[in-house]
């Protein structure tokens, strides 16, 4: 593929990022989950997050599956993690395959605001002992510089623990 179509697509990307972030914010009512699973996808790429107390990690999004999963990659230098999006009927699921060795199911739960993508805890895998430290809940707020950021809820002996982290897309190298 040459440098001046990778740019096309690259750009058409971009536009579908922000146009999806749009629709999510100034559409009335609750995002129906297959619509919020739509601006999932647009997150394909790589990222770059930053947590408030200055922790990095880079996060990769890939579509698999015919385009019906949306796989979240993350590294930082201590471990890796995966989550992994897909529909469950008219449910939007997100599994987390967690460093400590359970896998939460968290469930999208659409909001009246339209600000933010919600997930919570429906289940889990592994997870003998609900006191157990996993991700309980997790969600997603579009701004408008085409940054993200993402909340992250964890659960540990009934005690609630999150951090917010900031996520900026990594430019591809014109090739």
């Amino acid at each position: 593929m040459r440098g001046a179509q990778r740019r096309s697509i690259l750009v058409a990307l971009v536009a579908a990022v922000t146009a999806c972030a749009s629709t999510a914010t100034a559409q009335p009512g609750p995002l129906p989950p297959d619509q919020a699973f739509q601006t999932l996808k647009s997150f394909v790429g790589d990222w770059q997050g930053r947590t408030e107390a200055g922790r990095t990690f880079l996060v990769s999004y890939r579509l698999i599956a015919n385009e019906t999963v949306l796989v979240e990659s993350w590294t930082s230098p201590t471990r890796t993690s995966m989550t992994v999006y897909h529909m469950d009927g008219d449910a939007l699921i997100a599994t987390h395959y967690c460093p400590q060795g359970n896998q939460p199911r968290l469930q999208y739960r659409p909001e009246s605001s339209n600000e933010r993508l919600h997930f919570t805890f429906r289940d889990a895998t592994n997870l003998q002992d609900a006191n157990a430290a996993h991700q309980h809940e997790f969600w997603i707020r579009w701004h408008a510089d085409g940054t993200f950021a993402r909340n992250e809820t964890y659960v540990e002996n009934s005690e609630a623990g999150s951090e917010t982290a900031t996520y900026t897309r990594i430019p591809q190298p014109n090739r």
